[in-house]
Order: C-alpha cells, then structure tokens, then sequence
C-alpha cells in the first residue's frame, strides 16, 4: 500500500517525450481488454469527462477492443497494441504519457476446471502486465478487474463458473507481486511491470445483494446473458468513476483537487448539500444530473416515473465531500416525466426532468 501511494504521488503531467510538464502536460489513463470492458470503459469516459473534480489534465484513452482476448493480446506482437498506438494519437497523446490503465480480461468459451482455468488466466495477465510496462515506459499503475456476473449467459462464451474464477486470477496475480517475485518487480532500476492492484469489484451473485447493494439483473445484460446491456455498463462505469475519485492510490491523480492539495477557490467544499437541475433537460437520451455534498456520505440517486414506480438506481455508494455528477441514459424508457431524487442521510431532494424523444 505504501509503495502504491507513493507511485500514485510521483504521478505528474508528462509532455509527449515524457518528461515532467505541469503547465501543457498529460496524464493517460488507458483501458486494457476485451468486449466487455470497451463498453463499460466508454460509458465511465463519457462519466469522468463531464465530472467537474476530474483532474483537467487527465485524458483518458478506451484501448479496450471488441474479441481481443487474454490468450491474444497477452502476445506483444498481436494488432491489439497497434490499435492502441491509434487511439493515443487520436487523443493528441502519446504512449510516454501513459501512466495508469484499467484492465479488464477474459478467455473465449473456457472449459477447464478449477484451478486450471483460473491459473491459465492469471500466466497470461502476468504477460500483459510485462507488456504494458514494455509499451508504456511511464506506467506507474495497473488496476485489475473481476469478470461480472455470468449465471444469465445463454453462450458458452464465459458462463459461471469462470466468470467467478476470474476473480482468482486476478488475486493470485497481485499476490505474486506482493511477495516480491522478481519477474513482476515494480520498483528499482529496471522495473518489469506497474504496481498492480484491485479497481473495484465487479462480481457479484446475481440477485443476492452484496453489502454495498449491488445487485445484476437479468436486464444488466444483453440477449447472450454475457454482454453488458445500457443498465449493465452504467453499473460498472459508476463502479469506476467512484473508485477513482475516492481510492487512496487513484484521488492524487484523478481529482482536479485531491484531498491532501490545495484546493483552488473555485473548487471549495460546498457548505451545503445541493442537487442541481439536470441539463440538458428535455433531453435526448442522455443528460447530466450535478449534487454537492458539505461532507463524505453514503448516497443513494434513483429515477422514478409519473406513477412513482422506480425504474433506475444510477447511484448507492460513498462519495467524498464535493461537487459530483452523474449522467443517465434513457435509451430504453419512452418520452414522459421522470423524477430523480437523492437520499443522503436525512436530506432527501427531487427534482423533475422531461425525456423528450
């Protein structure tokens, strides 16, 4: 932990060559993967973009790709790293000034028991982590990601129970690292890969309610049961957005103002809890809905219709004293009225907003 906070605190604006730059400089964070996190990881762009305490000097960059699975990309020589080069320079940015990325992996259509499966994964995760540091000479952090829930899939893509065993490797990877083995040193003269690390936990059992509340419906997904319907990817990217802005080794980089800085005055803790109106409003199917918070609380942020029937959870988690947004999609809903309203401990406030299609 120690280490992971101080890489996070060497974490500065780099220019193209990767030399420090605070004026003009970029921090990268990039999405590694297959399917599933490319469409999570744009949802959470288009969050963190519009997110008034994200860092302006952080671009974030989605490099995951659609089929390219561990076994492919954990091969250096594979076009899933061109892809990327291809992506950085769309953004005005370059592979020197990649300093964190988010990965997210899985194998097509696994049969072997457990742990073989599990072990399989976490070789090739070991191989990716190797690359990125090859790549990405800048790189300080990787965080990992579990599979979702797989108990809805109608394919042999990655049903249950690999999805769960994913986990596995996950854990056994950063816990090879955190024994020091010297094939995944992070620190040094000659490191060999960043420091790895959890993001947030995506798996939970279906219906039954993990202790934060998070849940997967049978909606989270699409027809296959396996890929992230408009629900589903909003899930994981709120999952994302809150990690960021409250893990310890993530908030140093990631927010414009982080809780050990200096804040600017434009930036100050607001002295009151606010929700603001959403804008655009009507809108089209996306809009922004803005609050503040005077101190750190736990948040819950629904959508209801005329009826008073709940038809989204957008938020139920922790946030940190500050200004904060969220962005809903309502591609499935029909044009009409719908209320948002957000419980933080005894302070409760809605506010109307009209879905004009």
């Amino acid at each position: 932990d120690s280490a992971g906070l101080a890489l996070a605190r060497s974490i500065q604006p780099l220019n193209p060559a990767g030399v420090v730059d605070i004026l003009n400089g970029k921090i990268v964070l990039l999405s590694i993967g297959m399917s599933n996190a490319t469409q999570e990881f744009s949802v959470f762009k288009i969050l963190a973009d519009t997110d008034r305490t994200k860092n302006p000097k952080l671009v974030i960059v989605d490099g995951a790709q659609g089929g390219q699975t561990a076994a492919i990309i954990s091969n250096p020589a594979a076009n899933f790293w061109s892809v990327i080069d291809q992506r950085l320079t769309a953004a005005g940015v370059t592979r020197q000034q990649v300093q964190v990325a988010w990965v997210k992996e899985a194998n097509a259509s696994p049969t072997q028991s457990f742990p073989t499966h599990a072990l399989e994964l976490q070789s090739q995760f070991e191989a990716i982590a190797l690359i990125l540091k090859s790549r990405y000479p800048s790189i300080k952090i990787a965080y990992w990601a579990s599979r979702t829930y797989g108990g809805y899939a109608t394919t042999a893509l990655n049903p249950e129970p690999y999805a769960y065993e994913a986990g596995f490797a996950v854990k056994w990877l950063i816990e090879k690292q955190i024994n020091r083995d010297t094939s995944l040193s992070y620190s040094g003269s000659n490191p060999r890969a960043p420091w790895l690390a959890w993001g947030p936990y995506l798996w939970a059992d279906g219906m039954i309610a993990r202790g934060d509340g998070l849940i997967w419906q049978c909606g989270d997904f699409q027809s296959d049961g396996t890929h992230p319907s408009n629900s589903g990817r909003l899930k994981v990217a709120q999952l994302l957005l809150n990690f960021f802005r409250t893990d310890p080794t993530a908030q140093v980089w990631f927010l414009r103002s982080p809780p050990t800085g200096i804040e600017r005055a434009d930036d100050q803790v607001p002295g009151r809890f606010v929700l603001e109106q959403n804008f655009p409003n009507p809108f089209n199917p996306t809009t922004t809905i803005h609050f503040s918070l005077p101190h750190r609380e736990q948040v819950t942020l629904k959508i209801f219709d005329v009826l008073g029937q709940e038809v989204a959870t957008l938020v139920k988690s922790e946030y940190l004293a500050g200004n904060h947004s969220v962005v809903f999609y309502a591609e499935d809903l029909a044009s009409g009225i719908y209320f948002y309203r957000l419980d933080v401990g005894a302070n409760v406030q809605q506010r109307a907003m009209v879905l004009q299609k």
